[in-house]
């Protein structure tokens, strides 16, 4: 297959590499990603300053260019100038933290996957459900099983598949389920502090609330050790969800 990586750590991120070192074994594996850390920009894109496009020498890496951009400003420039033809699928990651439930809204991770379905590109944003990960391997694993599932089972244009892998040994993975994305809900309170001139600033609230491990999510899934696919697009209509016949005088 033919291969395009993206991520929002940065090119020189262990997850992205790792992936590198993984596919380019078996496939032609193109690299165009931040060349710095941009997570949490979800869909930000470029559109008033230029962008620059480094090439870099990578190992097993047909090609790779590290952009002064955001993630989905590396797809776009991706698919539109850097690569020789449309790749087979885009692969986002391997993020260094997961992107469950209501974060997926924040992530570019899944907002460089979504741009890719959208341009008509299969595509998967993976993740690892630590910080600071440990056992890359695995995740490498599920992204080759992945590219089969993709290979057996492509989504309509415009979805993506979001996959949250346990930071866990191979051996320790207890499987995999399809899962709904959990309500993910953080402390609402900024940090307060003053500069050396009594002018306030504020630093983001880290605080998570923690889901209900019981739950039939992919939050509360992962915690049990089990991998996440969750199929996403960007048709999130419910017309069903409110009654509007008596505004609109029929049916809502």
């Amino acid at each position: 297959m033919k291969i395009l990586l993206v991520n929002d750590d940065g090119i020189d991120a262990a997850g992205i590499r790792a992936l590198m070192h993984g596919l380019s074994e078996k496939h032609t594996v193109w690299t165009v990603a931040p060349d710095r850390e941009r997570s949490a920009v979800s869909k930000g894109m470029t559109l008033n300053l230029p962008l620059r496009a480094v090439p870099r020498e990578i190992e097993g890496v047909a090609l790779a260019y590290a952009v002064d951009g955001l993630p989905v400003d590396c797809v776009r420039l991706g698919l539109g100038n850097l690569v020789p033809e449309q790749p087979d699928i885009v692969v986002s990651g391997i993020n260094h933290g997961p992107n469950l439930g209501t974060d997926t809204l924040y992530s570019g991770t899944c907002a460089a996957a979504q741009e890719a379905a959208l341009s008509g590109v299969q595509a998967i944003a993976m993740s690892v459900d630590r910080r600071h990960p440990v056992h890359f391997g695995t995740a490498v694993a599920v992204t080759k099983r992945m590219l089969e599932i993709v290979r057996r089972h492509p989504l309509p244009s415009g979805m993506f598949y979001n996959v949250n892998v346990p930071d866990l040994p191979t051996e320790e993975i207890r499987g995999y389920r399809l899962a709904n994305l959990a309500t993910v809900r953080y402390n609402k309170t900024y940090v307060r502090c003053e500069d050396p001139l009594g002018r306030p600033y504020y630093w983001a609230p880290r605080g998570r609330l923690d889901c209900d491990p019981n739950d039939d999510t992919d939050d509360a899934w992962v915690r049990r050790g089990f991998v996440t696919v969750t199929p996403m697009g960007f048709h999130s209509e419910d017309l069903c969800a409110v009654d509007l016949s008596e505004e609109f005088g029929g049916e809502a």
